[in-house]
């Protein structure tokens, strides 16, 4: 029979790996998450659990073990805690993809607001980190709207890829081919490896850069400040004749 520490230690190992689910990353598994299938999910968990702990309650009045007492408590806790932390993980995937949605819009009031809502996701949680950089980086690949704000827009989606708002594994192989970057801000940016083939970094600022193993290769680097940048292995465009 176990005894108390190894009870507990099992306790542990059983939430941490629910408390996990929260952060895992986003790896095209659940493609519903977020979304309607996700939501019933949800709604199942909790009538679940719901259901369950009357029954778990009846469990000591009706049995004299206290091994399955302890079982029963334990099942339902393990429930509970699973369709909470599903619950928070369902939150995060759905606010996600409502910034997906007006990230696209055509009206410049939605861009913005879907950029804040993907800082803010990015900030409760890991778990999106990936589909936020893929977005972005989708986002600045597309020919700039004509709007006066637009840059400051896409000065605000090169800033979250550049700075520490994204996990550095959310950005391994993040590309920007062909991305319309002139007169972008991004000094210090953390970025190995970024593919940048094409990109037109005119006049960018990227001073003391990380840009190890980055593509540059046919990238516009009229003007681009570079200075102090980490370029060990990068692939840059020949020098002019």
């Amino acid at each position: 029979m176990l005894g108390d520490d190894d009870h507990n230690e099992g306790l542990v190992r059983i939430f941490q790996g629910i408390g996990r689910l929260e952060d895992a990353a986003d790896d095209g598994k659940y493609p519903w998450l977020g979304l309607g299938g996700g939501l019933v999910l949800g709604i199942v968990l909790a009538i679940l659990t719901l259901g369950a702990a009357p029954l778990t309650c009846l469990v000591p009045a009706y049995t004299e073990s206290t091994l399955l007492s302890k079982v029963a408590w334990l099942a339902w806790m393990s429930l509970a805690a699973f369709a909470m932390t599903y619950w928070r993980r369902q939150r995060l995937a759905a606010h996600f993809e409502a910034a997906h949605r007006r990230l696209g819009s055509a009206t410049p009031n939605e861009r913005q607001a879907a950029l804040v809502d993907m800082m803010v996701n990015a900030r409760r949680g890991r778990a999106e980190h990936g589909r936020i950089a893929r977005d972005l980086a989708a986002y600045l690949r597309r020919p700039p709207i004509g709007d006066p704000d637009e840059r400051s827009r896409r000065q605000i989606a090169f800033s979250m890829l550049a700075d520490q708002t994204l996990e550095m594994g959310a950005k391994q192989g993040l590309d920007l081919s062909g991305a319309m970057l002139a007169g972008i801000r991004g000094a210090s940016a953390e970025l190995p490896g970024v593919r940048l083939h094409g990109a037109d970094l005119t006049g960018a600022m990227l001073a003391r850069a990380n840009l190890e193993g980055a593509d540059l290769s046919g990238a516009c680097l009229d003007g681009t400040n570079l200075s102090g940048a980490r370029l060990a292995g990068a692939i840059l465009p020949p020098p002019p004749d």
